[in-house]
């Protein structure tokens, strides 16, 4: 045990891993910096022919990756847990239920909660007229579909098979050992390494995109509010601050980082939600969100399956399949994340979470903010699109914010969001990073501090050079990490596959017994357990309180 930890941390990484995924970006980066152009014109040419030629294929599998999950929550093995059968969740499920939100969407919510509604009441879906009230209900409703079931069911079906693989079976935390039910002993060879390097590409692609994005957002908010100029040398500030934030919460781990920063991220999300309800038009958004939930329910299936083959507008390849090739490409890094943090839970309160009470939280905040951004549009004439066309979606939200009361608090407290949940994201990505890049006998699911650094440092500075090559190289490098989905969704396939294969193995081999699982008695007793845990957890509060 001494011996491991004098080992340096250098020789930990497992090259198989780490150098293909680092010589794809540093490829990307080099081609960026010599053709830019050349760049972003060859990956749109590839990522077009995949939406066109393969787009029914990623709709198709969003609907299949659904009913997985359906499955697994009421199917026969919903009371299996991610662990042994006596163990208990390690974390509060306040504190579980906001790293889910901070990994999952925290990024997204933040950026295209006003401005995604407003781009689609420019621009509507099905042949619809803009600026109509039909097309202000359908431009909520597909943003709650974008955001809702489907992307949540993508996640899952990395993050329970992951879960199920890590902690039931013991297996490490690798993408690859997840297919040893269908390859055998033919996962643990260099070729499938090679492969998890390939999707660690695709984790790094997502969540460097994420980063730039959110640096020219909160370098929007800072010259909305104080008039700094959004340039080159503002960029580096914030990535310089944001990195050093990250790259000491990525250190810390999860308990002791990213659990402390989506603790506090998910309280102010809140309040600055809240205050947006109340001090914007309150029942206008309320109304909206009915009327764009039953629009969303009513249209569920047409949504999720429309190539827009006849009037091709490119609506259903730039938004719903490009969302879910980019949702596939993320699934890795926040499926593995949501496998860790996860331990001790069944099947069915995880799936039930994710698709349950994660889509409301996210409905709610985009008919707040989305409802809102519309009314001001539509009714008060605020010219909220023009602005959008003009200073990019990144300006939207803190131009709907300075026409609320409050809204230079509200902007002010919208900036701390940004920041937080982008570094929520970077550090659990960085920390999936380092996970799978480490060698299997150097206890990969507690990777080293320094590996942490170096992936959050790395993810920092490829942002920040995409941004100063030219914005543009931001959605470049965003397509190429998509261009990565291809592959990864036949891998999420096959982890259906050999996951149904391990649960009906162990059901033959008496390891999982469903009669005691999901006999009456034995749920009873596991709510018992729950509730006494919460009240161990609510004295040790009480105690810490009052040493303090």
């Amino acid at each position: 045990m001494n011996e491991k930890k004098k080992v340096s941390w250098l020789k930990q990484i497992d090259w198989w891993v780490a150098l293909p995924a680092l010589s794809i970006l540093a490829a990307l980066m080099a081609w960026a910096l010599i053709d830019p152009t050349g760049m972003g014109n060859s990956i749109t040419v590839i990522f077009n022919f995949l939406t066109d030629g393969f787009g029914w294929v990623y709709l198709m599998l969003g609907l299949l990756f659904l009913g997985f999950c359906l499955w697994l929550a009421f199917g026969p093995y919903r009371n299996v847990k991610l662990g042994k059968d006596d163990e208990k969740p390690q974390h509060s499920f306040f504190s579980w239920f906001a790293m889910i939100i901070a990994c999952g969407y925290g990024v997204g919510l933040v950026f295209w909660g006003a401005a995604e509604p407003l781009s689609f009441l420019q621009t509507p879906p099905m042949g619809m007229e803009p600026y109509t009230a039909e097309s202000a209900v359908r431009a909520l409703a597909q943003a709650f579909f974008h955001w809702g079931w489907i992307p949540w069911a993508i996640y899952m079906v990395v993050g329970v098979t992951m879960g199920y693989f890590i902690f039931r079976k013991g297996m490490p935390p690798f993408f690859s050992r997840v297919l040893e039910p269908i390859f055998g002993d033919k996962v643990k060879t260099k070729g499938f390494r090679i492969l998890d390097g390939f999707l660690v590409f695709g984790v790094v692609g997502g969540v460097t995109t994420a980063t730039g994005l959110g640096i020219l957002q909160l370098a929007s908010g800072l010259f909305s509010l104080f008039g700094i100029p959004e340039n080159n040398l503002t960029y580096i500030i914030i990535a310089i601050a944001w990195a050093a934030l990250f790259t000491t919460s990525a250190v810390s781990g999860i308990d002791k980082g990213i659990k402390i920063l989506s603790n506090l991220n998910i309280p102010l999300c809140i309040l600055v939600c809240v205050v947006v309800f109340i001090v914007g038009p309150t029942a206008f958004i309320l109304n909206t969100m009915s009327s764009s939930l039953g629009d969303m329910l009513g249209n569920f299936f047409p949504m999720a399956l429309w190539t827009d083959s006849i009037d091709k507008t490119g609506f259903a390849q730039g938004w719903t399949i490009f969302y879910w090739a980019w949702w596939i490409a993320s699934a890795p890094s926040t499926g593995l994340f949501v496998a860790d943090i996860s331990r001790g839970r069944t099947l069915k309160e995880i799936v039930l979470v994710h698709l349950g009470a994660a889509p409301i939280a996210t409905w709610l905040w985009f008919a707040t903010f989305g409802g809102t951004a519309i009314f001001q549009e539509m009714f008060q004439n605020l010219g909220l699109v023009a602005s959008m066309n003009e200073m990019g979606t990144q300006s939207v939200v803190f131009t709907m914010l300075s026409h609320l009361p409050l809204g230079q608090i509200l902007a002010v407290l919208f900036l701390i969001l940004i920041f937080l949940f982008l570094a929520t994201t970077v550090d659990s990505f960085s920390y999936v990073c380092a996970q799978v890049s480490t060698k299997e006998d150097q206890n990969p699911k507690m990777p080293s501090k320094p590996l942490r650094a170096v992936w959050a440092i790395a993810i920092a500075a490829l942002a920040i050079t995409m941004i100063l090559v030219g914005k543009g190289q931001i959605q470049s490098l965003q397509l190429s990490s998509v261009v990565a989905s291809i592959v990864i969704m036949v891998v999420m396939v096959l982890m259906i596959i050999s996951m149904f294969k391990s649960l009906k193995q162990e059901e033959l081999e008496g390891t999982i017994d469903l009669a005691r699982l999901n006999s009456r008695q034995h749920i009873l007793e596991e709510k018992q357990k729950a509730s006494e845990m919460k009240k161990a957890q609510r004295t040790a509060k009480k105690e810490k309180t009052e040493n303090i």
